[in-house]
């Protein structure tokens, strides 16, 4: 199975296997590899097909599968989940509300994040520099994960770019054709009042604090560059009347 990989910045690293066969349309699922003193972590874990792919590419930076020491999801959908069975040594994570979604053969394999203060912040044991936000929008677990680190801004299918080529065939670009894209988009469905919109807003809202230099979606392109700005353009975009 194809894929693509690129390093984002030191220690962080996107892995995006090409699909043409799961879907009716062919996309990218991403996955991410965050390494750290003693630690990888792997931030979403693709379909079991993938391992065909993962397996490679996490041995180009010189990673076995037993060395990952983390796998967190950002939900709980299968394409994001199943890939979590090669990595056997690792502890996995999901948020609570997504575990109802995890097959029964895996279900057991995961613990739950560990809620913070206030109504919407997580975090996972022994990890740090993880700030892990409920947006709850596409599952009702769906998180997104910010590395205080690399600067990283981990979305899942919040938003992403699914079934979207990759513009001159960049995996990660500063496109701006994307990131305006995007914000038409945003304000169609404002304009349409889009199946749970005011969710969409309020964990947009969430992330507005953030200074991300990356925009890591669960398919598809990753966007770089004045990624705060993209995301208030977002926000605006949304907000219009």
């Amino acid at each position: 199975m194809n894929y693509l990989m690129s390093q984002l910045t030191a220690g962080a690293y996107v892995i995006a296997v090409k699909d043409t066969h799961t879907w009716d349309v062919t996309s990218y699922t991403n996955m991410y590899v965050l390494q750290r003193p003693g630690q990888t972590i792997l931030i979403d874990a693709g379909l079991k097909d993938y391992q065909n792919a993962i397996i490679p590419a996490l041995a180009k930076i010189g990673i076995a599968p037993d060395r990952v020491t983390h796998v967190l999801l950002t939900h709980g959908h299968h394409d994001h989940v199943e890939g979590a069975a090669l990595f056997r040594k690792a502890k996995k994570f999901v948020h609570s509300a997504d575990l109802p979604m995890i097959a029964p053969q895996l279900v057991a394999q995961f613990a739950v994040f560990t809620p913070q203060a206030g109504n919407f912040m997580y975090a996972v044991e022994e990890v740090n520099g993880l700030d892990i936000v409920l947006v709850n929008t596409h599952s009702p677990g769906s998180v997104a994960i910010f590395d205080q680190k690399s600067k990283a801004l981990f979305v899942g299918d919040f938003f992403c770019y699914f079934g979207e080529g990759l513009p001159q065939g960049e995996l990660v670009t500063a496109s701006q054709r994307i990131k305006r894209g995007s914000c038409d988009y945003v304000a169609g469905q404002a304009a349409a009042h889009g199946q749970d919109f005011d969710k969409f807003m309020l964990g947009l809202g969430r992330l507005l604090e953030y200074q991300p230099e990356f925009f890591c979606t669960g398919h598809g392109v990753v966007l770089r560059q004045d990624i705060q700005t993209f995301l208030k353009s977002m926000w605006q975009s949304g907000s219009q009347k």
